[in-house]
């Protein structure tokens, strides 16, 4: 019998493509997964079909996940074969043909994800609601009756479920690998979750799984408030450094606002570009110079869409705070502010000055141990590296100029005319210090707490400084405007602890007044959280500081890039 070279042809294409279903997929009827349609008379049969879909389907993407095309990959597959397995692979939202409550529910807490500062898209949205309607309201008996959809729209909806509460519970800002290492948030984990959505609304459900953080309901309140009144609308963000391409960028930015009826021009000049950020400066009421500015590329980025993508990275650094103890000092960087805090009481709120955007003061966690009196400045080697060192190589005369001595390992001062600084590269053998007195950077006093950056709480000498609003000044210490409040406040601590041996508020007061250093043990010692949230919420209101060592930038960069 012969065979005309189209036919075989035709014959051999159809061999490679059943060969190569077969290697991603496997056979249809002896291993039935979610690549191929499962088609069963009745819906009693779909469950029995549905659970060997399931299994098979999570047995290849964790054997072979390279080889599984993209269309039925699935998050969290070991989490979810873990989960099934405890159920006998058997359907977790829908019985028989019939989505069941939970589905719905899943549906409802996704499409609300924005008043949690999540995406609804990193959940399957639109995959879920196209399934639905294709197996609920489809009519065609092919989609209905197909276990193999069955089983999918159940996966897809059980790993939208585990990152769902993985999110809401831990956040975005560690890596979804947290779902394998941490013990915590295991597959008996999520289970539990599953039973407890089913028993709550959406809302309770969600908050039972969110920080118990006060500041992070406040802060979820002016989400809800903002997102009444937002434009969610994704604008082009201007963040090339390319001075070629960054007028062009900015005439389109500003062309994308369709209130300002701008007529598009292919090629713009640099008339044209002036005339429309002139248009743009009048319509927010700022000076109308055409010029490309800093300060007109964050007003061009500081879209509504953004700041909700800074909320979402707020409410997620309270999700990675540890528990708070009832009483403590809470410093936020961008808010230039310290609280002490009791409870939900503020005792004391006072303005600080924080590490500059080069010499930035580290996030940390520390307690309050002891405090000092006209305290010496140990000039850090990371300011020595940066400033003392380049300077002395300049003139040897650099620090007397600025008050500060220089001391060997032995504590010998050493005169820094008889050193040849121009042989040291990134270090000196020799201590840095600046002597106590009103002049110095320190101020007449420091609250020592442990920690790895030499870094302080302090008065200072340039008292001045508080009164300006970006207060990002320092070297990298923290600078206390009611040093004394703070200090009297933790003598007070300290008395109803022990009145037999304290330090009292007027034996304090006289070291100052003699100008004397002394050491103060700090008996009830008092913690410490220094942090950095650019978005808080006040009176339901949003607040948004300025992002100045730009940290939410780069996470919005790394983690939100596609947003």
């Amino acid at each position: 019998m012969k065979f005309s070279p189209l036919l075989l042809t035709h014959l051999f294409g159809r061999m490679i493509a059943v060969t190569v279903f077969i290697f991603f997929v496997g056979g249809c009827n002896s291993h039935p997964n979610i690549g191929e349609k499962e088609l069963v008379e009745t819906p009693e049969e779909i469950n029995t079909k549905a659970e060997d879909v399931i299994k098979n389907t999570l047995e290849q993407i964790l054997e072979n996940p390279s080889k599984v095309p993209d269309s039925i990959k699935i998050k969290n597959a070991g989490l979810l074969q873990k989960i099934y397995s405890k159920n006998n692979f058997a359907l977790l939202w829908s019985s028989e043909g019939v989505f069941n409550k939970e589905a719905d529910s899943l549906l409802l807490l996704i499409d609300s994800a924005k008043l949690y500062g999540l995406f609804s898209s990193d959940y399957y949205s639109e995959k879920l609601k196209g399934l639905k309607i294709e197996l609920v309201k489809d009519t065609a008996a092919q989609a209905k009756f197909d276990a193999a959809r069955w089983a999918y729209s159940d996966m897809l909806s059980t790993s939208a479920f585990v990152q769902l509460v993985k999110d809401l519970k831990v956040g975005r800002l560690r890596p979804d690998s947290i779902l394998v290492k941490d013990t915590s948030l295991n597959s008996s984990f999520f289970s539990g979750q599953k039973k407890a959505f089913t028993t709550v609304s959406i809302d309770d459900f969600a908050t039972a799984l969110e920080p118990a953080n006060k500041d992070y309901h406040q802060l979820k309140e002016a989400l809800r408030n903002f997102l009444t009144k937002a434009n969610m609308r994704n604008y082009t963000l201007v963040k090339t450094k390319d001075s070629l391409l960054l007028p062009k960028i900015i005439y389109k930015r500003i062309s994308e606002e369709d209130s300002l009826e701008i007529v598009l021009i292919k090629k713009p000049d640099s008339l044209a570009i002036a005339s429309v950020i002139k248009k743009y400066q009048h319509r927010k009421k700022v000076k109308e110079d055409g010029k490309i500015t800093t300060a007109l590329i964050t007003k061009l980025n500081s879209t509504d869409r953004e700041k909700f993508i800074r909320i979402a990275i707020t409410l997620d650094k309270y999700k990675m705070l540890p528990a708070l103890p009832e009483e403590y000092i809470w410093v936020n960087l961008p808010s230039y502010y310290l609280e002490l805090r009791k409870g939900d009481s503020v005792m004391l709120k006072s303005k600080i000055i924080c590490g500059k955007p080069l010499t930035k003061t580290p996030q940390l966690t520390s307690v309050i141990t002891d405090m000092i009196t006209y305290p010496l400045w140990t000039i850090p080697e990371s300011i020595i590296k940066k400033e003392i060192l380049p300077g002395l190589k300049k003139n040897a005369d650099y620090t007397q100029k600025r008050g500060y001595s220089i001391v060997d390992l032995k504590g010998t001062e050493v005169s820094p005319f008889s050193v040849t600084w121009a042989k040291y590269k990134n270090s000196i053998p020799y201590k840095v210090v600046q002597g106590s007195g009103d002049a110095n950077a320190l101020g007449v006093l420091k609250f020592n707490f442990s920690n790895p950056y030499a870094v302080y709480l302090h008065d200072t000498n340039q008292r001045y400084l508080f009164d300006r609003s970006s207060r990002a000044l320092s070297h990298g210490c923290v600078r206390v405007h009611k040093w004394r409040e703070l200090a009297n406040y933790i003598l007070r601590k300290d008395s109803t602890a022990d009145s037999s041996n304290y330090t009292t508020m007027d034996s304090l007061n006289s070291w100052l007044a003699q100008k004397k250093k002394k050491y103060i043990k700090v008996r009830q010692q008092l913690p410490l959280f220094i942090r950095y949230f650019s978005a808080e919420g006040r009176d339901g209101k949003l607040v948004l500081h300025d992002d100045i060592y730009e940290e939410d930038k780069r996470l919005r960069e790394k983690i939100f890039a596609r947003r």
